[in-house]
């Protein structure tokens, strides 16, 4: 699998929604909130295309606050599927993915093994290459956040940390794009560990 990089990449995230961020109870719900900021900054602010959706917003609620306030252009553009846990199975979404012309795509979602286990078996048989962030994910169990990385791996996706994977977009720190992303994780992740 070739380099991600800004110029062949984009961002999917995949309904962090008021009641689904609840869910998280695979993994420290405080650190996938701040991947989440990381990686909406990053499509927002660094030229990397970024496509926000969510599913059933009556009752699931709206995509989580700390996306909207970091990427609000991109939370205007979400695209709203009516009940499909597969987003690839939504012609909106499915159109506006292949509008984005880029065959690396990196994904997270909640729950880990439902719409995000769906979505990128789809992207997968649709040719598509995929970086499943595993840490901007997130399901109601750690077995089933295990077995769904697991199942990634064995079906070709590339499963990372979000700090392995910004960092895979951006391999160098000293060029203009690079500081900017520096910036982001200093102040999205670094400077909130711990707290």
């Amino acid at each position: 699998m070739e380099q991600f990089t800004p110029q062949n990449s984009a961002i999917l995230l995949v309904d962090h929604q008021t009641s689904t961020m609840d869910w998280i109870y695979s993994q420290d719900k405080k650190n996938v909130e701040n991947n989440l900021r990381m990686l909406a900054r990053v499509g927002a602010e660094v030229n990397v295309p970024l496509l926000i959706t969510t599913t059933m917003e009556e009752q699931i609620g709206l995509t989580w606050d700390g996306i909207q306030k970091t990427a609000p252009k991109q939370f205007d553009n979400r695209i709203k599927r009516g009940g499909t846990l597969n987003c690839f199975i939504d012609p909106d979404f499915k159109t506006a993915v292949k509008n984005l012309n880029r065959k690396n795509l990196v994904i997270c979602g909640l729950t880990t093994d439902i719409c995000l286990l769906h979505t990128v078996t789809s992207a997968i048989e649709l040719g598509y290459n995929v970086i499943v962030v595993a840490d901007a994910s997130g399901s109601m169990s750690q077995l089933a956040d295990e077995t769904s990385f697991d199942y990634f791996r064995q079906i070709g996706a590339k499963v990372l940390s979000a700090n392995a994977t910004v960092t895979e977009l951006f391999q160098d720190f000293s060029t203009s794009d690079g500081q900017k992303v520096m910036q982001i994780n200093l102040e999205e992740v670094v400077s909130k560990l711990g707290k």
